[in-house]
């Protein structure tokens, strides 16, 4: 025990910044890069606004389906060889994309936008909510307990700079056409997120570490035996030794089973599903929005989703640094306040000093709340089956996922307005508000087991 030695940074931090990388492509080319996508298709093929919501909303319902499942295997296997895989899959997808036309199946005939489904929606859905969401935040709330908040921060700012992923997909878009844009996509997933994935690592037990990079007692003063401790600590068996720690450390873990009869668990999944009804369809929507009913440019609606993502780096930051002090719970409840609040200004703009107040105001928001939510999850529940009761709750926000972009898509193609679905979407975000209070930590009810 006294030779070991334990690195001045914490191992954890590199899985952090590897998730972060992961992300800050996978969401510039998936989900951020979408409208960007789907713009050029429109105009090829001339698909309705609710068409490509329903391809959006799809390929959320697939996450939500594919969620326990992807999340029980996580649990089971690893981060690290799900994210490999689905790195694979995502890959693979964008080649294909990029050779979207009508195809002939024998006696069966399938449209462009039947296609574009089955490789969104399908395939490349279940890539990427494998290998780039699932994966890497079970890797990442793994390793970390008290600074989870700010370590799931740290990896939402890759989302946060995939910003710049969508401003130079729109750069390449407009050189070369979205079907060399998809098919360079897909070279930049193995080329810059396979090698990323190699680096997630399960739990840090499994290496001889405890979360949070904490030296455990008995390393901490060799000449002090476990059994001199007493009541202060206990001894846990790990891959490479046997470790001494804390009680107070030891956490609370709940299976998939206890989350599912816990009352904060529901509440959370109603306060989730209200901000999923207002948080894709704000994002799939936009471009259409400021182009068409406002009759921006698409430079100026280009620049402000990017810059709205961009900017939502400081809404990371802060609310995830703030999450590590002060009861989630509250600061979840600002985040949504101040989302309402941007949507509304949204509803309205009229000059480029609202847009630039919406992307402001929305965009930390927005960012805010990424981390918080799913800190608030670990925090919860525990480490030990966090992928499979994350996949739960994926599988029961779905019908307000994919119930949003369409129900907005749909509005749009009626009225030419925005207006109804903006208003649903505030009301919805002050719903969750109430929801989110209602969502109390269950663990100190619970018993150690």
């Amino acid at each position: 025990m006294r030779n070991i030695k334990f690195p001045k940074i914490f191992y954890g931090w590199y899985i952090v910044l590897a998730a972060a990388a992961i992300n800050a492509y996978g969401a510039g080319v998936w989900f951020y890069g979408f409208p960007i996508f789907f713009k050029a298709l429109r105009d090829e093929f001339g698909w309705s606004a609710a068409a490509g919501a329903l391809v959006v909303s799809l390929s959320r319902l697939e996450g939500g389906i594919e969620g326990p499942i992807v999340g029980k295997l996580i649990d089971r296997f690893g981060p690290r060889k799900l994210a490999v895989i689905g790195a694979i899959i995502a890959g693979t997808g964008f080649f294909a994309m990029s050779q979207v036309r009508e195809v002939s199946i024998g006696p069966i005939n399938l449209s462009p936008y039947s296609v574009f489904i089955i490789l969104y929606a399908g395939w490349m859905s279940i890539g990427y909510n494998t290998g780039f969401g699932h994966a890497s935040m079970a890797s990442v709330n793994s390793w970390f307990d008290k600074k989870r908040s700010r370590a799931f921060a740290i990896f939402s700012l890759g989302a946060g700079f995939s910003g710049i992923t969508v401003m130079v997909l729109g750069t390449i878009m407009d050189a070369l056409g979205w079907r060399m844009t998809a098919f360079a996509a897909g070279i930049g997933i193995f080329l810059i997120v396979l090698p990323l994935a190699l680096i997630l690592r399960h739990k840090p037990e499994d290496y001889g570490y405890l979360p949070d990079g904490r030296i455990p007692m008995n390393l901490e003063n060799p000449s002090v035996k476990n059994g001199d401790r007493n009541e202060a600590a206990i001894s846990i068996s790990t891959g490479p030794a046997s470790l001494s720690v804390n009680k107070e450390d030891i956490e609370i873990n709940f299976t998939s089973k206890q989350a599912l009869k816990n009352f904060a668990f529901w509440m959370l999944v109603l306060a989730g599903s209200a901000r999923a009804l207002a948080m894709t369809s704000v994002v799939i929507h936009q471009i259409i929005y400021l182009t068409e009913v406002r009759e921006m440019s698409l430079t100026i609606a280009s620049s402000a989703l990017g810059s709205m993502v961009t900017i939502s780096l400081v809404g990371r930051l802060i609310f995830g640094w703030l999450g590590d002090y002060y009861d989630k719970r509250w600061v979840l409840i600002a985040t949504y306040l101040l989302q309402a609040a941007g949507i509304f200004i949204l509803a309205r703009v009229n000059s480029m000093t609202e847009l630039w107040l919406f992307v402001v105001i929305y965009g930390i928001a927005y960012g805010g709340a990424i981390p918080l939510f799913w800190a608030i999850v670990g925090d919860y529940f525990g480490r030990n089956h966090y992928a499979t009761i994350r996949g739960f709750l994926q599988l029961f926000q779905a019908p307000t996922t994919v119930i949003g972009p369409i129900f907005a898509g749909w509005i749009y193609d009626q009225s030419e307005s925005y207006t109804s679905a903006f208003m649903l979407f505030i009301v919805a975000l002050l719903i969750g508000c109430v929801f989110m209070f209602l969502a109390k930590s269950p663990q100190a009810q619970k018993k150690l087991i």
